[in-house]
């Protein structure tokens, strides 16, 4: 990257600097970001990530910390972007770019169009990378080495400006793979490959403490049930805004999956049991082939599904 496109962002400002924004933070320095990383939330949170090095400095006052800011970078909980995008509009310069982390993209993304349909511009985005864990103290400047990055535009006009051209040279600069999709064709492929995955863990968990009372008893357990519920350490916190955000499309998977699991009760005694096994075999050697892929793949780049180029 040339030192002029990097000069198009010398003040980022990240609102929420937990998990991924504490990650973003750490990534940046690590890969030789030099300007200004402000943190924007709690005061206790702001110290520690002072502490850890994801930001310079930070502040409560929004209009503090947004002042003057290249990039600001929504990466709290959804129902908080909503809300922040209608605080944070007046506040920008004109030439800013106003991004987000949220898991789900159509209900920001719809917002994002009629608040910033040009000057500022918007860009909606969502890092296809986390833990379990959540909170500053889990920020890892490696979190996004090999992880799919989604930007969801709401036209292909919004990625021309210099400054929106100079953060996706940042997200290729950390490890980021970007890809560039339309906003609800996002949220329909996550239902299936990140959400369902999800409520499908703590259904899991659930039926198991439900029914396995004696804490001893799960001495019994192999490494499967850990696998399988590695998920369920998720804070409710986060998957809560998800959730209300994305019910009607997860009200379809949960939907299949009720009857997939219904239609595995109802053959226990049979062959097409085995059809089951050998189509979950073919997924799990699709994903290994694909993550041993995209980590031997060089990063930067990006593909295109249900692109947005209206307007």
């Amino acid at each position: 990257m040339s030192d002029d496109k990097r000069a198009t962002i010398r003040k980022i400002t990240i609102c929420g600097v937990g998990l991924i924004g504490g990650s973003l933070g750490l990534a940046l320095r690590k890969a030789g970001y030099d300007g200004q990383i402000v943190g924007h939330g709690r005061p206790v949170t702001l110290d520690k990530a002072v502490r850890a090095g994801a930001i310079d400095s930070g502040s409560a006052n929004l209009a503090e910390a947004v002042a003057d800011a290249d990039v600001v970078y929504l990466s709290t909980p959804i129902l908080n972007i909503l809300e922040m995008l209608d605080r944070v509009r007046p506040l920008v310069k004109e030439d800013a770019l106003v991004t987000d982390a949220g898991s789900t993209k159509a209900a920001i993304c719809d917002k994002g169009a009629v608040l910033f349909p040009g000057r500022p511009w918007f860009v909606g985005g969502h890092p296809m990378a986390g833990k379990e864990t959540f909170g500053i103290e889990s920020a890892d400047a490696d979190l996004f080495q090999g992880a799919r990055y989604a930007l969801t535009p709401y036209s292909r006009h919004h990625l021309d400006p210099p400054v929106v051209r100079g953060f996706v040279q940042w997200l290729d600069r950390i490890g980021a793979r970007t890809l560039i999709l339309d906003s609800e064709v996002h949220d329909e492929i996550v239902t299936w490959t990140s959400h369902l995955p999800q409520l499908t863990a703590t259904a899991l968990a659930v039926s198991v403490m439900d029914n396995v009372k004696v804490p001893e008893d799960l001495e019994l357990s192999a490494g499967g049930l850990r696998d399988a519920t590695r998920l369920a350490e998720s804070p409710y916190r986060v998957w809560r805004d998800i959730c209300l955000t994305n019910a009607e499309n997860l009200t379809r998977a949960l939907t299949t999956l009720s009857q997939t699991i219904e239609h595995l009760r109802d053959n226990l005694r049979s062959r097409e049991l085995e059809q089951a096994f050998e189509r979950g075999n073919d997924l799990r050697a699709h994903l290994r082939n694909r993550f041993n892929t995209a980590t031997r793949a060089p990063h930067g780049g990006s593909g295109a599904r249900g692109e947005n180029h209206g307007n």
